[in-house]
């Protein structure tokens, strides 16, 4: 049997929801950031929803708003708003209808030129476990494919020509040129080119 997580505070701790900022802002290296919390029915400090009150109306209205647009077939609203709010979008990216990004954190979301997004697509950018927060930035390298339906996990980059196979699970890095299926995801060879 193992041991109990020991009682962290119940505030938000400061230190380290300054370190998650320091990582948002690309001080401190890395991709990911994990910080111990109590539990998350319980202010952490890093949630939007954790912010006064003016502050998480504006993110409310701000993903509300991101999440619509994201749903609709018309790409341009969709890099214009991913643009606006903090993500690195390249260029001739398309990204298809009923797409989810997570709103929390976009300025983690770096997607190169000429990346297809498909059908259905989960991008997440943060997670909660029972005792710990997670965020990470998510990077797809020019030229990448994700498959509808696929789901990428925070943290996670796809590499340059890499393929993500439609309905995938990624929770770790594909390599350039190369494909990733199934759930969870494993990486193979990728097939032949249609040049």
């Amino acid at each position: 049997m193992s041991e109990p997580p020991p009682d962290l505070p119940h505030s938000p701790p400061a230190e380290g929801v300054e370190e998650f900022r320091r990582f948002l802002r690309g001080e401190t290296g890395g991709r990911v950031f994990s910080w111990p919390i109590s539990h998350p029915s319980r202010p952490t400090g890093f949630c939007p929803c954790d912010r006064s009150l003016p502050a998480r109306a504006w993110f409310y209205l701000k993903s509300a708003l991101l999440l619509a647009v994201l749903k609709l077939p018309f790409n341009s609203p969709k890099l214009t708003l991913l643009r606006w709010f903090g993500a690195s979008v390249g260029h001739d990216v398309y990204i298809s209808a009923d797409v989810w990004i997570d709103p929390a954190f976009v300025p983690l979301l770096t997607i190169e030129d000429e990346v297809m997004i498909g059908v259905g697509v989960k991008i997440a950018l943060h997670e909660f476990t029972r005792d710990r927060f997670q965020a990470g930035r998510v990077t797809i390298r020019r030229g990448a494919v994700i498959g509808g339906f696929a789901l990428i996990r925070h943290g996670v980059e796809i590499g340059e020509n890499a393929v993500v196979a439609g309905a995938a699970a990624v929770g770790r890095d594909v390599p350039a040129g190369k494909l990733a299926i199934g759930n969870p995801a494993r990486i193979v060879a990728a097939g032949p080119s249609r040049e």
